[in-house]
């Protein structure tokens, strides 16, 4: 069985111009219902899904602008295309039909050729909305799901995006944190800031097929956690980059805990003796001193 190219709802008041219509799109690979008017054709869309809606503007009781009204209360133009049908004659009428929310027309008599350029831009069109809809929730879902960091570098803009869970990694709220590269490499601490950059610089000039770096960055309470951070560049048919995404993964009980008891090691000790000698005010007279027993 052949696949579909669109399910399509024709509305018509004229019995032969519906069925006219809809045996001409079947014989070119679409799948159609018809309506008699206004009433059943609402009455359909909340039934079942459509690729498109052929909808004549001229129908007794409820006219076609009428019943697009209604279809446009619950579905945008990117949800659900509406094409109407109107006679030439009526041709100062797309303007309003537009207006109302129309993604297209067809006139009367019917110049297939045409119509059928049309139907298949807007299925076309609606097809490729739902699909990226549909990638960009489960994108949504994936990054919600990880235990990682996500992060995109649009290296054109020089702005990028952290994912929520990014920033919730250093102890920050997701509006606490921007989108400028300084809340990244402004957390790195200064004694790794080098080595991410030189590892960076690597990636793009296309030393290295990944950018990777273990360093430590700076949490919200002032201790550093560390991090493994990894990205791919994105480069467009130049080879220019254009765009780094990555992830970055929490290891600081992997690089700051003894693997066989669990406990704190000689990592987590510095860094928090460091953040504590940080944390002095400029001025304070206190003194201390730290004893090591080996």
């Amino acid at each position: 069985m052949s696949v579909s190219l669109g399910h399509l709802l024709i509305v018509d008041d004229e019995e032969m111009n519906r069925d006219m219509l809809l045996r001409r799109l079947e014989l070119e690979g679409y799948t159609g219902v018809t309506a008699s008017g206004g009433a059943e054709a609402l009455e359909l869309l909340e039934r079942g899904e459509f690729d498109a809606v052929l909808l004549d503007a001229m129908m007794p009781f409820q006219s076609g602008y009428e019943v697009l009204q209604e279809i446009r209360k619950k579905r945008s133009p990117l949800e659900l295309p509406v094409l109407m049908v109107t006679a030439k004659s009526q041709n100062e009428d797309v303007v309003n039909a537009f207006e109302v929310g129309a993604n297209d027309y067809i006139t009367k008599p019917i110049n297939f050729p045409i119509a059928l350029a049309r139907i298949h831009c807007q299925v076309s069109s609606r097809r490729m909305s739902s699909q990226l809809k549909a990638s960009e929730e489960r994108y949504s879902l994936s990054a919600q799901g990880a235990n990682d960091g996500l992060w995109d570098w649009d290296l054109l803009q020089d702005r990028i995006y952290f994912s929520d869970r990014w920033k919730s990694m250093l102890g920050y709220e997701a509006h606490e944190i921007g989108d400028l590269p300084g809340e990244w490499f402004g957390r790195i601490h200064p004694e790794d800031l080098s080595h991410v950059q030189q590892a960076l610089a690597a990636h793009r000039s296309g030393l290295t097929g990944q950018f990777e770096s273990e360093h430590r960055m700076l949490h919200r309470d002032q201790s550093y956690r560390w991090v493994l951070t990894r990205g791919l560049a994105v480069r467009d048919a130049a080879g220019r980059e254009t765009r780094m995404a990555g992830s970055q993964t929490d290891i600081t009980r992997g690089k700051a805990a003894d693997p066989l008891t669990g406990l704190p090691n000689r990592v987590m000790f510095m860094d928090h003796l460091n953040s504590t000698i940080e944390r002095r005010h400029p001025g304070d007279e206190d003194h201390f001193a730290v004893l090591f027993l080996d």
